[in-house]
């Protein structure tokens, strides 16, 4: 089953407290939305860009965020979905 973006908005707004949160090499933020597949819902940092990505954490080189800087990617990420309508005001309250 493939996954579409607003799903994996979903996912990650249903896991907020559990996703952990990883950079890629340009510092982008990636968050697994099926791990075992490899799909991440990636939020460019300093370009507009949000979407769903197949990334080999190995060949990506994705580190993981320690958790004050999860906290605060998962705040960034947050409101760049909500920037890009992306997130329904019912769906999420912090």
């Amino acid at each position: 089953m493939n996954m579409k973006l607003h799903e994996a908005v979903e996912f990650f707004l249903d896991n907020w407290d559990l996703i952990p949160v990883l950079t890629t090499i340009k510092g982008d933020y990636a968050v697994p939305v099926k791990p075992k597949r490899d799909l991440y819902l990636v939020v460019e940092k300093n370009a507009p860009g949000i979407f769903l990505a197949r990334l080999s954490p190995d060949l990506m080189r994705l580190k993981p965020l320690d958790e004050p800087s999860s906290d605060e990617a998962r705040q960034y990420i947050y409101r760049r979905l909500k920037e890009a309508n992306l997130v329904k005001e019912t769906s999420f309250t912090q």
